[in-house]
């Protein structure tokens, strides 16, 4: 991998990291601040938002995020420009027919009606509000996920940065004087805010020239509806669908609940998964140029890495869930850290299908994406009837990672059988018995002081049983040094010299290199 795929990972990881900041501290800014049940209204809204973004999306966020990257790839930067524009056009035309169905439907039911639908049978005082609240929440949402694609389209990963850590700031000021002013209300409307700034940048990129050929347009459009109806689909299966059964069936307080556990697990993978941001675009670009062997080459380095990072993230906090859940959120949603660690701990595979899914967006397979989809929201739903009214909070947790795990393994048959792609499975399973000794040791220092001080020390001892692990199992190859060598440059000096000493010591590679000295 190169110099640039490592700068545009660490920009992009950067951009996305400040967006789950965002919706982290948010989140505890709204569980300190209101009770249980507000904490759980909030979560439902925004699941809500979520679900109906994708709906306004059409499928043009992924069109941008995969052509424009293909035709700068090929030496057509112009065009790339223009298709921008032209898909952040239709974007607008769909946020606004959006509006008009939001109008309507308020028209027919009123305004209270549709309140207590969107929040969950329990709509506050303002009632109108609420539904302006809720329509900005989504169209915003749209906009924001179609700004960051196409920047990450075009290589911008430093403007995304720049973008996303404003944003963040924002939002985390105003939930937190929204949520202690006006409460469920307040909250909501410092989500709106915090979408203000790529909104805006959104409405920017809709201005200048925008003309392309009959062929590419059918070809982008054809893209875009297959993404589309991967998307909406995919929103039940990954969009937090369970909330809806557990607010029907079990209340607030589960969904309160969930909503937290989902939280932390998010920001476990948050890290790892952001490197990810730049793998669509490379892959995109060397399709553009049918360097087939060179997107092998990514593919296989990508899983490698993150598995190498995400595991024994995943897998350590876990470990210290029952003592870092309760620290953050309070002592009233600690029923809610059982569910918590069994989400995290099968969260890690979910980041490695990130890249067989972007692999499958820069072959523009789609199709099978909108598939799998199906074949997800329908077991999602199944779940939902089936599991969770009985089961409550364990059932939603335990079907959630059932489901993840059956379209994982779809969309790695897919991969291997169909497109021809090799996973490595040796690598993967070494990292995997590195990441479970280093939270078994994680593990037993939460057990051994059993006080919520315990967890800086379970971290140092996670990671150093991981890193001595990495060593004895030979688990990173030659290629994977190297990247984490250039991925390591942009920081200070001091950390610079602490990073390579201890890729030095995990590396087989530097070890032979010393051996075959003189």
């Amino acid at each position: 991998m190169s110099n640039r795929f490592a700068r545009n990972s660490i920009l992009g990881a950067l951009a996305g990291g400040a967006v789950a900041l965002a919706s982290f501290f948010s989140s505890i800014a709204v569980a300190r601040t209101l009770g249980v049940k507000e904490t759980g209204s909030v979560a439902y809204v925004i699941w809500l938002v979520w679900m109906a973004a994708p709906f306004v999306d059409l499928g043009l966020s992924s069109a941008v995020g995969r052509f424009v990257p293909f035709l700068r790839g090929s030496g057509q930067s112009e065009v790339a420009k223009h298709l921008g524009r032209i898909l952040a056009r239709r974007l607008a035309i769909s946020v606004l027919a959006a509006a008009a169905c939001a109008v309507m439907l308020v028209r027919l039911y009123g305004d209270q009606s549709v309140a207590e639908f969107l929040s969950g049978g329990t709509a506050p005082g303002a009632p109108t509000l609420l539904v302006v609240l809720v329509g900005l929440l989504v169209v915003g949402q749209a906009l924001t996920t179609y700004v960051y694609a196409h920047l990450r389209g075009r290589q911008e990963f430093g403007a995304a940065a720049r973008i996303a850590g404003a944003s963040l700031l924002l939002q985390v000021v105003l939930v937190t004087i929204g949520s202690l002013l006006f409460e469920v209300t307040g909250a909501l409307a410092g989500y709106a805010a915090g979408m203000l700034l790529p909104a805006v940048v959104c409405i920017s990129m809709m201005f200048g020239p925008a003309r392309i050929d009959h062929v590419l347009s059918r070809r982008v459009t054809l893209f875009a509806l297959f993404c589309w109806g991967a998307n909406v689909t995919s929103a039940l299966v990954w969009s937090r669908i369970e909330l809806f059964f557990l607010e029907r069936y079990w209340g607030m307080d589960s969904v309160a609940m969930f909503a937290i556990a989902l939280a932390l697990t998010q920001l476990a993978i948050q890290g790892p998964m952001l490197l990810t941001s730049a793998v669509l675009a490379s892959l995109a670009e060397k399709r553009g140029r049918d360097e087939l062997d060179g997107m092998k080459d990514d593919f296989a380095a990508a899983v490698r890495l993150l598995a190498a990072l995400v595991f024994p993230i995943c897998l350590g906090t876990a470990a210290i869930m029952p003592e870092l859940l309760p620290v953050l959120y309070g002592g009233k949603f600690s029923s809610a850290v059982p569910a918590a660690m069994i989400l995290v701990s099968v969260a890690a595979l979910s980041v490695l299908s990130t890249v067989a899914t972007s692999l499958v967006q820069a072959l523009e397979r789609s199709d099978f994406i909108f598939a799998s989809s199906l074949c997800g929201a329908a077991c999602a739903l199944a779940a939902g009837f089936l599991l969770i009214p009985e089961y409550g909070l364990m059932g939603a947790a335990l079907a959630r990672v059932a489901i993840q795990i059956l379209m994982i393994s779809l969309g790695c048959w897919f991969v291997v059988s169909r497109l021809g792609f090799a996973f490595p499975v040796v690598a993967v399973l070494k990292l995997g018995a590195a990441a479970l000794a280093s939270a078994a040791a994680a593990s037993i220092c939460i057990r051994a002081i059993g006080h919520p001080s315990s967890v800086p020390f379970a971290i140092v001892a996670g990671a150093v049983t991981y890193l001595i692990a990495l060593r004895v199992a030979n688990a990173l190859e030659s290629s994977d040094v190297a990247f984490l060598s250039n991925l390591t440059r942009p920081l200070p000096p001091a950390l610079v010299e602490i990073a390579t000493r201890l890729i030095a010591f995990v590396s087989t590679t530097k070890r032979n290199e010393k051996m075959l000295l003189p």
